[in-house]
């Protein structure tokens, strides 16, 4: 599904994350996931957020700027990704910067739910206002066809994830970005083993 929303020929893992908001936890910045991956082209991605436990907007639940992936994406506001005290302050510069209103949608999503979002997406999250832990699990993809770009390793999170790179090829291994699915049906082997271990 992810592929074909983003016009892909298939989609790849290119970067996981666990993320637990415990009661009481403080905001996340509102930012673009594409604008800190320089390291890897065709520089897309397009995300998957799967609730382990129920969300809220008390809860610090995940918010999207609507329409906000149409936005200029060149410029990078300054922003503080953990803990802001405005934790919308560099999407609304942006906002202000196109000469448009924000319109923040906080997404409610059931423990097993998921919501995708385009890799030019604003979005953030607010402090964890209740007694319930918020736990996700975040699919980054993006295309089956990504390579790394090595002059964007010293750029965003490139410095991590250029250890990944073999010396002197720009394929990404599946080892560590596996392929999902591809138009052609191929996904990479042993991936059906750990989607049943889970």
């Amino acid at each position: 599904m992810l592929a074909r929303l983003a016009g892909w020929p298939g989609a790849r893992i290119i970067q996981d994350n666990l993320l637990w908001k415990p009661p009481g936890a403080r905001s996340v910045g509102f930012h673009r996931d594409n604008a800190y991956l320089a390291w890897y082209r065709p520089q897309e991605m397009a995300t998957c957020w799967i609730a382990l436990d129920p969300t809220a907007a008390v809860g610090g639940t995940v918010e999207f700027a609507r329409g906000s992936h149409r936005w200029s994406t060149d410029g990078n506001p300054f922003m503080q990704f953990h803990a802001p005290d405005d934790h919308r302050d560099p999407m609304e510069a942006a906002a202000a910067a196109e000469g448009v209103a924000s319109d923040v949608v906080p997404v409610e999503v059931p423990a097993g739910g998921g919501s995708f979002h385009h890799g030019w997406t604003w979005h953030g999250s607010a402090p964890n206002r209740s007694d319930v832990h918020r736990r996700v699990l975040v699919l980054h993809c993006g295309s089956s066809e990504a390579r790394f770009h090595r002059p964007g390793f010293e750029e965003g999170n490139g410095p991590i994830y250029s250890r990944y790179a073999r010396p002197d090829v720009d394929d990404m291994d599946e080892v560590h970005f596996p392929v999902l699915w591809r138009d052609d049906g191929y996904r990479t082997p042993g991936l059906e083993s750990l989607t049943v271990q889970l």
